[in-house]
């Protein structure tokens, strides 16, 4: 496998000592985060909304304060799952589906875009302060996260479908690491919707099936589930196949 063009890669600012401008942006975004995540917790508007499904079927205001709330659930990383299973109690399974990938695809975009903002100069200067190749190596933390950056950079579609597609994993984790990498936004968005859709619909028919005569939904739900993490097993395989062998064709 050839290495990509110089032109597609993102490039990094130059290994240098990071002065406090460097060090503030990701203070502020591991702080916003943190702070975000525990009033959400512990001011329960946002789950009291998901748990009103009168207010949510409420024509379209339902639906945006659906997507708004959803939204806002993913970028600080609370569980998915509850959002998901909200929507199928809701809408049911077509409706709910539809809706809760866009609301998840929103908050993880946002993420991201934080992450980025906030991250992506102090993970470079971190980065490339060693040496490339001799980084990409080894058990340490800085050879795992150089090797994912360069996953997500060499393949960003392939890599980040993968993971949403493994049934365990942190996606808050993940938009952040793809945020602080050189992945760009429309190949993240990507592999974001459809990876995200097949546990989306495996919790709204959950939700769906939880009235009354669902069974056979909840069936379905689980089939998808375990089917969707088999499917990000192979692929991870595949992606770590190949990135085996362009580790060795560049070394």
């Amino acid at each position: 496998m050839t290495r990509p063009p110089d032109a597609l890669r993102v490039p990094r600012p130059a290994a240098g000592p990071a002065g406090p401008r460097v060090l503030l942006r990701p203070a502020l975004m591991l702080l916003a985060l943190t702070v975000g995540a525990v009033l959400l917790r512990e001011f329960p508007s946002a789950r009291h909304i998901l748990d009103s499904p009168a207010l949510l079927r409420a024509g379209v205001s339902g639906r945006v304060a659906f997507l708004l709330c959803g939204a806002v659930w993913c970028a600080f990383g609370l569980p998915r799952q509850a959002l998901c299973f909200a929507g199928g109690v809701a809408y049911g399974v077509w409706e709910g589906s539809v809706l809760s990938v866009a609301a998840t695809l929103v908050g993880c975009v946002l993420a991201f875009g934080w992450a980025r903002w906030g991250g992506r100069e102090a993970a470079a200067r971190w980065l490339s302060s060693h040496d490339p190749a001799a980084a990409s190596q080894g058990g340490g933390l800085r050879a795992r996260v150089s090797r994912m950056d360069r996953a997500i950079q060499t393949h960003p579609f392939t890599t980040i479908l993968t993971l949403r597609l493994l049934p365990v994993g942190s996606s808050l984790l993940l938009n952040i690491l793809a945020g602080l990498s050189g992945a760009r936004v429309l190949p993240f968005a990507a592999a974001t919707a459809l990876g995200a859709a097949p546990q989306t619909v495996v919790f709204v028919l959950l939700g769906a099936g939880a009235q009354i005569g669902g069974g056979g939904r909840i069936a379905v739900g689980c089939f998808l589930f375990a089917a969707s993490g088999l499917l990000g097993l192979w692929l991870l395989r595949s992606v770590g196949e190949t990135d085996r062998r362009a580790l060795s064709s560049d070394v």
